[in-house]
């Protein structure tokens, strides 16, 4: 019995001293803060942040040219780097995109921009195993001429940018299309009809400057009616009612968005016949009639005749 005791004992005590050592580990853990990343992680992601330093290459430079328009946004503008040979010249040795680094030899540079016009940039000198990092930041400033058409809604008229006082073009958009121009000052034409010219527009670096025409237009529909209501075709011709310079040559029965004014309007039917001083308002709808001669249906053509068959002759 003194055995069986014993033994029963050392049993209990093992079992005791076993559940001892599996508790010890997760007593030793101590519960994480709900929410709160575990150090190792927050290293991870903070290291995923910072982009990797690109390595120059042995015996090179670094150029990067950083370039934004007029909202701060990067332009994805096309560069030209000229190696200086001596004070006075340089010799072309590569393109590269602005905000983006390109490797170069070591030297001095004069770089060629993209921009409207082009703008050249002078003596940028890259030094071996470097990133030279020239950052213009907004070296542009953009132009946006807004207008409505006739319906009274966005226009999309042909607009062409020049340089001020002269016909020296710069750059082709549309009007409600912003175009980013160098600092300066321009003369713009908008392609309504007639041509309407905003003068002496100026530009700064990094600010829009907006031009807005409102609703200038109007329409005028010169019909040509024959003796039965029905529609001819014939060619018409508007011309400025102060000076009878011509506007335009189109054809009748057709809707024009014109230029609000006053206008001569000619038909070319016979007699030639013509309406003055004809008003157009900016929105508004203009008709006039002309009454004119059917033309003549031409003879139908006659057929030619067929040819008589020859006669055998007997023999």
């Amino acid at each position: 019995m003194k055995n069986k005791s014993l033994i029963f004992g050392l049993i209990a005590v093992a079992i005791v001293v076993g559940i001892a050592l599996i508790a010890k580990p997760f007593a030793a853990k101590k519960p994480a803060k709900k929410g709160a990343p575990a150090p190792t992680v927050k290293m991870e992601k903070k290291a995923a942040q910072i982009p990797a330093k690109k390595a120059i290459s042995k015996d090179k430079g670094g150029l990067t040219v950083r370039i934004v328009d007029s909202k701060n946004k990067e332009m994805p503008l096309r560069i030209r780097a000229f190696k200086s040979i001596t004070a006075k010249s340089s010799v072309y040795l590569t393109s590269l995109a602005a905000n983006k680094m390109q490797e170069v030899l070591p030297g001095t540079y004069d770089i060629e921009i993209d921009t409207i016009p082009q703008t050249i940039y002078k003596n940028i000198s890259v030094v071996r195993g470097k990133e030279k990092i020239l950052d213009l930041g907004s070296i542009t400033g953009s132009i946006n001429i807004k207008a409505l058409n006739a319906k009274k809604t966005t226009a999309s008229y042909p607009v062409k940018i020049l340089h001020s006082k002269s016909k020296d073009m710069v750059a082709g958009t549309t009007s409600d299309r912003p175009v980013e121009v160098f600092p300066g000052v321009y003369d713009v034409e908008i392609g309504t009809i007639p041509v309407q010219v905003r003068k002496e527009i100026k530009v700064d670096p990094g600010k829009e400057a907006i031009s807005d025409l409102g609703c200038t237009t109007g329409t005028l529909l010169v019909k040509a009616l024959d003796e039965n209501k029905k529609e001819v075709r014939l060619g018409l011709r508007i011309t400025k009612s102060e000076n009878n310079e011509l506007v335009t040559s189109t054809a009748t029965n057709r809707p024009l968005e014109i230029l609000q004014g006053v206008y001569n309007v000619e038909i070319s039917s016979t007699p030639k016949q013509d309406r003055k001083d004809v008003k157009v308002n900016a929105g508004e709808d203009t008709l006039i009639e002309f009454l004119v001669q059917a033309p003549a249906v031409p003879p139908k053509p006659v057929p030619p005749k067929a040819p008589t068959p020859a006669k055998r002759v007997a023999r």
